[in-house]
């Protein structure tokens, strides 16, 4: 259902910002395609209501601002959002930077929009609201956690299990008959992991630079298999010995940067690195197996007919109903092909009718996505027009 203020919404025009603001922002994208810097949005004419959108986890924070048809005119990013590992200051700037970001690609200097909705493990509704105060006035501001924009991102509103693997890691799944699409409480979504770094982010970056660090005490001790990560730990700690790691204060983003190296070493055959990779691809398919044993045990995994084509993304367009599918989504979902194997036959153990497809779109995506749901400006399933486009020129909301 619609809210009650988008008759305001759709008469108010767009603040546009000074010929001088345009200028700075021409400047900042100078070489980059106008499709994806933006500079297409800048139009007097255009109309609202408007949508936005704010992805934020342990390393960054996305701002989207989009029309009612979901086409993305402002794209703004910041640091990490998550309280639960920075303070709040900082917290709050990468939401203010964010939202900066995103107002100055669409040339405005404040919006007024229908829905705000904040895809923001580990941040109040206070830390969103100082972040925004002034930029993004919405009449409606859900902020939540990220398993509904991380599930609805990768499937849209379809059936499936969705394995998240950034900085932390989750499982979360949708079963056939779910109810409301953007209701996490809905009847059919289920949950696994996000139990932080200390109880679980298995297969995460962080758990991968973990175990790399393990690796190179293990190496530097004579304990362990000789690893060409002790020397990359080096380099990338900036320490000259191994012994260092043991005295430095090294936070959770620091040590899930450092599975990058982890990928590196791997490709030119370092078999520790290699073996850190696969178990990390194993652990995440094991989080999507529990959640596919869940909706199986409900009753609730989708029945694949043998005749739908999946299409380039999964997609099923030819009508008839898809089965379950299976989505790894997140930084580490590109680290190596031995992880993505690992992951895929882990799931496929669980049944090999699950259908294993890449993300429609990524979390910030699915933010937007859940926006014009709660906003009423899309239907369950659909993906407007505006968004369609957007995504062809904007990787944010790719994978």
């Amino acid at each position: 259902m619609a809210i009650g203020r988008e008759a305001q919404w759709r008469s108010a025009p767009l603040n546009v910002l000074s010929s001088d603001a345009v200028e700075d922002g021409a400047r900042r994208t100078e070489g980059i395609p106008r499709a994806q810097a933006g500079l297409n949005a800048c139009r007097t004419d255009a109309r609202a209501p408007l949508v936005a959108a704010i992805d934020g986890g342990g390393t960054k924070t996305v701002c989207l601002l989009g029309t009612a048809d979901g086409a993305v005119i402002g794209v703004g990013r910041g640091g990490p959002l998550n309280a639960l590992f920075v303070p709040v200051d900082e917290a709050i700037r990468s939401v203010r930077q964010a939202a900066l970001g995103a107002l100055r690609e669409a040339c405005m200097d404040q919006a007024d929009t229908a829905v705000l909705y904040a895809s923001a493990p580990g941040a109040s509704r206070e830390i969103l609201r100082a972040g925004i105060d002034g930029l993004i006035s919405p009449a409606r501001l859900d902020v939540a956690g990220d398993e509904m924009a991380v599930l609805t991102g990768a499937l849209v509103d379809d059936p499936g299990v969705v394995v998240l693997a950034g900085t932390g890691s989750f499982a979360v799944g949708r079963g056939r008959g779910s109810g409301d699409a953007h209701d996490r409480n809905a009847r059919g979504i289920v949950t696994r992991g996000g139990w932080g770094p200390l109880l679980g982010d298995e297969g995460s970056a962080y758990a991968i630079g973990l175990a790399a660090l393990r690796a190179v005490a293990l190496d530097c001790d004579g304990r362990g298999e000789r690893t060409a990560l002790s020397e990359l730990a080096l380099e990338h700690f900036n320490l000259s010995n191994a012994r260092a790691l043991a005295t430095t204060s090294i936070s959770r983003e620091q040590i899930a940067s450092f599975a990058v190296q982890v990928s590196k070493a791997s490709r030119v055959g370092d078999a520790v690195a290699s073996a850190i990779l696969t178990q990390a691809g194993r652990d995440l398919g094991r989080l999507g197996v529990s959640v596919l044993r869940e909706l199986d045990r409900r009753g609730e995994l989708g029945e694949w007919d043998g005749q739908s084509g999946l299409g380039e993304l999964g997609g099923a367009e030819d009508g008839h109903r898809r089965g379950t599918l299976a989505v790894m989504t997140g930084g580490v979902s590109r680290a190596a092909a031995l992880l993505v194997e690992a992951f895929q036959n882990e799931i496929l153990s669980f049944s090999p009718d699950i259908q294993i497809a890449p993300p429609r779109y990524s979390p910030a995506g699915g933010a937007l996505l859940m926006a014009l749901r709660i906003a009423g400006l899309r239907e369950s399933g659909e993906v407007p027009a505006g968004m369609q486009a957007s995504a062809l020129a904007r990787p944010e909301l790719g994978e």
